[in-house]
């Protein structure tokens, strides 16, 4: 098998990045604990016959901020510099979950450098995920027993109640002051309606985006200027999970008046095995381009995706 000369930057999701950044007494840059996920990923690379930091690259984010933020000062940054460590003109790109957001406001930015040859988009809620609704106004996702454990769901967990700690008085507030970037992947106006209402058994009221208060003005401006990555000449593959159980839309009530509950407070989940666990089929095949399914979870995902990826890095 020979591999493309063109070096690969890896670009993780959400929690996927660790440092003092973020987290004072973390260390350089790392995936934290995420390297129980990406750590074996970045093994499997290399078992294809890349190296890391030769051909193989990392591109780390403060995932708390906005994406945008994250592309133009670690993104771009890091294909500056892998360019000119390898001499190449251009990259490839693999991007997990949040990671594929940052490397779509790259490359369908003002300040794109034509330097991106091949995007491997694998687990992006390209038109957003429901669950991040809940979190992002009420600070937590009503209890769900449908699966042992979620990676992603138990850090998003921890790491919410770390700050509902630190801003007590506050702690919507606070999540809203330190994690913006949750803001970026709420459902956009692509995904379609996803709040509703209940009235008896059989009735169900959905509530419309164009009268929701909170909207994801990001994914909405980057969704309707997509086809700018077909312009751009980018060889796009997009990888979605399915067969596990997957919040797709939230059912709402009226909230009370001392609650931060914004456009209903959530008490129940609707679900779909039409994706991974965290992001539908259809929000990950939003983005135009190869398509692959693969059945398993938002992390497993990314093993089970070794054949594709050996063919699309020939």
């Amino acid at each position: 098998m020979t591999l493309t000369n063109t070096p690969i930057i890896f670009v993780p999701g959400l929690f996927g990045s660790m440092s003092n950044e973020i987290i004072p007494g973390t260390g350089d840059w790392s995936f934290g604990i995420a390297k129980v996920a990406y750590g074996q990923f970045i093994e499997m690379l290399e078992l294809m016959g890349f190296k890391l930091n030769k051909d193989l690259f990392i591109s780390f984010y403060d995932w708390r901020k906005n994406c945008s933020d994250s592309a133009r000062n670690y993104l771009y940054k890091t294909i500056q510099r892998v360019k000119a460590k390898t001499h190449s003109k251009k990259v490839n790109i693999i991007c997990h979950s949040m990671g594929g957001l940052v490397t779509r406001a790259y490359v369908q930015s003002n300040y794109y450098n034509d330097d991106v040859n091949k995007m491997i988009v694998m687990a992006t809620p390209n038109t957003g995920s429901p669950p991040n609704f809940s979190y992002w106004t009420g600070g937590k996702l009503p209890s769900d027993t449908g699966k042992e454990f979620d990676m992603v769901r138990a850090y998003m967990t921890g790491y919410l109640a770390i700050l509902s700690e630190i801003f007590r008085n506050d702690p919507i507030e606070g999540i809203h002051e330190e994690f913006p970037g949750l803001n970026d992947i709420i459902p956009s106006k692509q995904y379609g309606d996803y709040l509703f209402t209940k009235e008896g058994v059989d009735i169900t009221q959905y509530k419309l985006q164009c009268h929701m208060s909170t909207q994801n003005t990001f994914l909405n401006e980057l969704n309707e200027n997509i086809n700018i990555i077909k312009q751009r000449n980018i060889d796009v593959t997009v990888i979605a999970g399915i067969g596990e159980e997957t919040v797709e839309a939230l059912q709402i009530i009226p909230s009370l008046s001392n609650e931060k509950w914004v456009d209903g407070k959530v008490i129940d989940l609707k679900k779909t095995i039409n994706g991974d666990g965290n992001a539908t089929l259809r929000s990950v095949f939003f983005l135009d381009g190869d398509k692959y399914t693969v059945n398993g979870t938002h992390i497993e995902m990314l093993y089970k995706s070794e054949p594709i990826l050996i063919k699309k890095l020939k």
